[in-house]
C-alpha cells in the first residue's frame, strides 16, 4: 500500500484550497486556457458535482492572475502573468429563493457586498438589475481593467421551485432582467463563464444577451469536466494499485470494475468520461470500495418533482433517439423529462448521427452501473406511491381473502398489481435484485392494510422473511416468500418448499393463539423479448405445535 498519495479534493471547489494544501488536481488549464483565447461569453451545462465550480473557481484565480497557483500546470507558461482582471463571481445556488421576492433581496445583498469591496456605493432603492449594472460600469471606471463575471448554478433558483408555475415564471423574469444587464455592459467585460444544469435556450433568461457560445455538446470540450481514462490513468494509477491491493484483485480487474461502475458519459457521443465525485471517493481512503457514491447525494428535488408528474411510460434502460433540437430543449414548466434527464446526468449520449435530411440525432442511454442501479431505485420508490394506491382501492376485497383464506384471488390481485409496473424496473443482473423488488411491493401492500410488517425477522433456526402483525384485527400472518427464474420449476413445488421450510424451522414458535402462514411464490415466465410474473399464494392456519 502506497501511503504518500497526494489527497483527494473529495467536496472541494475552491482552486486555491486544492493547490496551496497539496490535494490532487487534475489538469484541465489546457482547455480553459482555449476557451478564453477564442471567445468572450461561454455557456456549460454539466450535471451536479461534476466540477463546474472548480472550473468556474480556476477561472477566477487566472483571470486574478494568481501565478503561484498555476506552478507545473499547462497554462503556466502561456498566460500574460503581468496582467490581471477584476472578477465579479456570483454562485446562485448560495441566493435564497423560496420566493421570489427573497431572491430580489439576496441577489441585491450580493451585488452590494461586492460593491463594498472596490469602494462603491449603489443606490439601493434602485433596482438590482440596473444596480449589476452600475456596479459593473463603476468597478471598470475605478480599476481602469474590463471585468470578467462567473456565474455558477445559474438555473438553482427556478430549478428549486418546479411545480410552481407563478414562482417559476416571476423567478425566470427576474433572471432575464438581471442578467440582461450583461448586454448593456458589454463595453466593460472582458470575460463571462455561465454554468447550470439545465440548458438556456428555451428559458429567455439569456434572450438578449450577445450570443453566447454554449460548449456543452462541444466536441472540444467534451472531456472539460469529469476525469478522461488517459487522465484516469496518469494521475491516479496509484489510487487504483491501492483499491485492487484492498480487494485482492488485479489492476485490470479494478480499473474494469471502476469503468464499469463509474465511466460511460458522453456529451459528444465519442469522447468519455468518468464520474468525478464517484470515482475519487471510490478511491480514497475513506472509502476504497465500489458504491453509488454520486446517486447517494440524491436525488435532486426538481427531478423527483417532475418524476412525479410523469406518467412513466418510456423504458429509460433501452436506447432512446432523440433530435438535437429536442435534446436542447428546456421548459421548467415542461413535461418532457427526457432532456432533463440527460442534462442531471441520468442519461448520456451514446451516439450521434445525421438523417437524410442532414437533421442531427442523438441516441441516448444510461451512462453506467451506478446510475443504472439507482435510477432503478428510485423509478421504484416513486412507483412505491402508485402501488400503494392501486392496494388501497381493493382493501376491503383483499382482507376477505386473507380472513377466508381465498389464495385464488388474492393471487390474482397481486399477479395484477405486478403487471402494472413497468418490466424494466424488475430487470435485474441476479435473483437477489429481483427479490428486492417483490419485496417492495409485498412491503407496500402489508403497509396498506395496517400490518405492522418486520422484514427478516431473526430467530433461533434462521430468519422469517415476513412477519405481519394487525393489532386491530387481531391477525398475524408468517409470509415465506419464493421466487425462481427456473422455467422447469412450478409454482407449486415453490410453495411445498416454503411450507416445508416453515415446518422444519417451526417460524410460529415465537406467536401465541391462531397465526396464519402464507408461502407466497413469484416465477418470471419469459416471452419474446421480454417477461410476465406468475403469482401464487396459499395460506394455512396453525394453532399451537402443528399445521
Amino acid at each position: 500500500m502506497k501511503n504518500n498519495l497526494q489527497k483527494l479534493p473529495l467536496g472541494i471547489s475552491s482552486f486555491e484550497d486544492i493547490r496551496t494544501n497539496s490535494y490532487l488536481y487534475v489538469d484541465k488549464t489546457k482547455d480553459i486556457f482555449n476557451i478564453v483565447s477564442s471567445g468572450k461569453i461561454y455557456f456549460l451545462s454539466r450535471p451536479r458535482r461534476f466540477g463546474k465550480s472548480l472550473l468556474i473557481n480556476t477561472l477566477k484565480n487566472l483571470f486574478l492572475s494568481n501565478k503561484y497557483l498555476f506552478k507545473g500546470l499547462y497554462v503556466y507558461d502561456k498566460w500574460n502573468w503581468g496582467e490581471s482582471y477584476p472578477v465579479i463571481h456570483l454562485d446562485i445556488s448560495d441566493l435564497s429563493s423560496e420566493t421570489n421576492e427573497l431572491l430580489k433581496l439576496t441577489l441585491a445583498d450580493t451585488i452590494n457586498n461586492i460593491a463594498r469591496e472596490y469602494n462603491i456605493s449603489l443606490n439601493e432603492h434602485l433596482p438590482v438589475d440596473y444596480n449589476f449594472s452600475v456596479l459593473i460600469r463603476e468597478i471598470y471606471k475605478t480599476t481602469n481593467k474590463k471585468v470578467v463575471v462567473l456565474i455558477d448554478e445559474y438555473d438553482v433558483p427556478i430549478l428549486d421551485n418546479i411545480g410552481d408555475e407563478k414562482i417559476v415564471n416571476d423567478i425566470r423574469k427576474t433572471l432575464q432582467s438581471f442578467y440582461n444587464a450583461l448586454k448593456s455592459s458589454d463595453d466593460y467585460i472582458r470575460f463571462i463563464f455561465i454554468t447550470g444544469i439545465s440548458k438556456f435556450a428555451h428559458t429567455s433568461i439569456f434572450s438578449k444577451l450577445n450570443n453566447p457560445t454554449d460548449i456543452t455538446l462541444s466536441k472540444e470540450y467534451s472531456t472539460i469536466c469529469g476525469i478522461s481514462h488517459n487522465e484516469l490513468e496518469e494521475y491516479l494509477h496509484d489510487y487504483i494499485e491501492n483499491l485492487a491491493n484492498k480487494k485482492e484483485m488485479t489492476y485490470s480487474e479494478c480499473l474494469d470494475e471502476i469503468n464499469r461502475w463509474y465511466d460511460g458519459y458522453s456529451w459528444d457521443g465519442e469522447n468519455r468520461v468518468f464520474n468525478p465525485y464517484s470515482t475519487l471517493s471510490s478511491l480514497s481512503k475513506t472509502n476504497e470500495e465500489f458504491s453509488d457514491f454520486w446517486f447517494g447525494t440524491g436525488t435532486p428535488n426538481f427531478l423527483v418533482k417532475m418524476l412525479k408528474s410523469e406518467k412513466i411510460n418510456i423504458n429509460y434502460f433501452k436506447p432512446i433517439n432523440i433530435t438535437k433540437s429536442e435534446l436542447e430543449q428546456y421548459n421548467p414548466l415542461s413535461v418532457k423529462i427526457t432532456p432533463v434527464l440527460f442534462q442531471s446526468g441520468y442519461l448520456t449520449i451514446k451516439k450521434k448521427y445525421t438523417d437524410k435530411n442532414n437533421r442531427i440525432y442523438y441516441t441516448l442511454g444510461i451512462p453506467n452501473f451506478e446510475v443504472e442501479t439507482g435510477f432503478k431505485d428510485n423509478l421504484i420508490d416513486l412507483y412505491e406511491e402508485k402501488v400503494e394506491n392501486m392496494f388501497k382501492k381493493s382493501q376491503e376485497l383483499i382482507w376477505d381473502d386473507i380472513i377466508n383464506s381465498n389464495c385464488e384471488k388474492l393471487s390474482k390481485k397481486l399477479r395484477i398489481f405486478i403487471a402494472e409496473i413497468p418490466y424494466y424496473l424488475r430487470l435485474s443482473k441476479d435473483n437477489k435484485e429481483k427479490w428486492k423488488f417483490y419485496s417492495m411491493v409485498f412491503s407496500t401492500w402489508a403497509r396498506v392494510m395496517d400490518f405492522e410488517i418486520i422484514e427478516e425477522k431473526t430467530i433461533e433456526d434462521g430468519r422469517i422473511d415476513f412477519v405481519l402483525n394487525n393489532i386491530e384485527k387481531e391477525q398475524v400472518i408468517i409470509v415465506e416468500m419464493k421466487y425462481t427464474e427456473d422455467q422447469n420449476k412450478t409454482l407449486d413445488t415453490l410453495i411445498k418448499e416454503a411450507f416445508k421450510q416453515i415446518n422444519r424451522k417451526k417460524y410460529w414458535f415465537a406467536y401465541g393463539g391462531s397465526v396464519k402462514l402464507m408461502a407466497l411464490a413469484l416465477k418470471d415466465i419469459y416471452i419474446d423479448d421480454g417477461f410476465i410474473t406468475d403469482v401464487k399464494c396459499k395460506i394455512k392456519e396453525v394453532n399451537g405445535e402443528s399445521l
